[in-house]
């Protein structure tokens, strides 16, 4: 094999942690498809599309927590550079692309009127959060060289500490005491960044196997969902336990911790061979969540065209949920591969013409900030 080539397959991203970002974003489509479904249960009985809807609530945040897992297993190894603008303008310019998009689609469906300050505020979406996943993992890129020094130059056993605070600060008061104790989404993700860079640098346990994560991630999925089982059954003689169903589903709630962490393991270890179409369909993975999740036109899509609450008393809201979950997916999909050969393709080009002129000025303020404080 000659080096070209080797350096060509070194290029594929892995296939085992792409179809993993398939699962998760399926997961949270259905999170979103029970969140956003304006459904209103009756606590003094349990129906099986309850305990259905409470069972796909779970997943969404562990969905998002594997996001972040991944970001930090991959970008922990970035020691080198700073500042990598291509990427941070791509990032950028997709969130721009569905932002105003979005907004514009919106007014043509009556949704929203046309508003100037609005217009602003579609341009710079990051600021003005429309998403707030997008908002909070920008920030985090932004500032992932500075936490990979930081990570990088603790030895094993104070990194192993701070893990154990961040979870105990984090994770384990929150779950509790339901509250966030100081914390934020950004802070969280930290978190995240954390674990999964520990994962990289020193790895867990070697003797467990992907089989083993696996079977834990059940394990913790079972006992969690049981004990929403069992305050839903708790309601029906009180109601006010019943709202407690879902404590546990936050994201930074321990049981969806050990979730992600779990079913992150259980795809890093698993091997498979490159898939193409697998990782052709995890690179529209962002681009899914952006088009149906934006708060421009994603009630229009749950209430309107699919009237989801409408199956609420029904044993159909199991396989019509699986059908719209699947139809928006490919949709979304298709949209976003389509975005992505008429308009990133492009616009990539026109980046990595131009970039240069703003990271250079970038660069000397820099050297010259260095030489000051030497």
């Amino acid at each position: 094999m000659t080096k070209y080539m080797q350096s060509k397959k070194t290029m594929y991203r892995n296939s085992s942690i792409e179809l993993l970002r398939i699962i998760s974003m399926v997961m949270i489509m259905f999170h979103h498809f029970a969140y956003h479904g304006n459904f209103e249960w009756n606590y003094n009985e349990i129906t099986i599309p309850h305990l259905w809807y409470n069972f796909i609530l779970m997943g969404g945040k562990v969905g998002v927590n594997i996001f972040v897992l991944i970001s930090g297993f991959f970008l922990i190894e970035n020691t080198e550079r700073l500042f990598q603008p291509k990427k941070l303008l791509k990032f950028w310019g997709q969130v721009v692309f569905y932002s105003i998009t979005t907004y514009f689609l919106s007014i043509v469906l009556q949704i929203n009127n046309f508003d100037i300050k609005q217009i602003i505020k579609i341009c710079f979406p990051i600021t003005y959060p429309g998403w707030w996943f997008a908002s909070t993992y920008f920030m985090l890129y932004l500032i992932h060289p500075f936490l990979n020094k930081l990570l990088h130059d603790l030895n094993k056993n104070v990194y192993q500490y701070l893990i154990l605070l961040l979870v105990l600060c984090w994770s384990i008061i929150p779950t509790l005491t339901t509250q966030l104790f100081e914390s934020n989404s950004l802070l969280w993700f930290i978190t995240l960044y954390a674990i999964a860079g520990y994962a990289k640098i020193y790895g867990f346990n070697e003797r467990l196997k992907s089989k083993h994560y696996f079977f834990l991630f059940l394990i913790v999925l079972v006992c969690s969902y049981l004990i929403s089982v069992s305050f839903l059954v708790l309601g029906t003689k009180r109601n006010e336990l019943a709202v407690h169903a879902i404590d546990f589903f936050g994201m930074e709630r321990f049981p969806i911790l050990l979730m992600a962490f779990f079913l992150f393991m259980t795809f890093a270890k698993l091997k498979i061979k490159y898939n193409k179409w697998i990782n052709v369909i995890a690179s529209a993975t962002f681009g899914v969540y952006l088009i149906h999740d934006s708060s421009y036109i994603r009630y229009y899509i749950w209430w309107n065209i699919f009237k989801i609450n409408q199956y609420q008393e029904s044993l159909f809201l199991i396989p019509y949920s699986i059908l719209v979950v699947f139809i928006i997916y490919v949709l979304c999909t298709g949209i976003e591969m389509v975005r992505k050969v008429l308009l990133e393709r492009p616009y990539i080009i026109f980046v990595n013409k131009y970039v240069n002129l703003l990271i250079n000025p970038l660069n000397k303020i820099y050297e010259l900030s260095n030489k000051i404080f030497e």
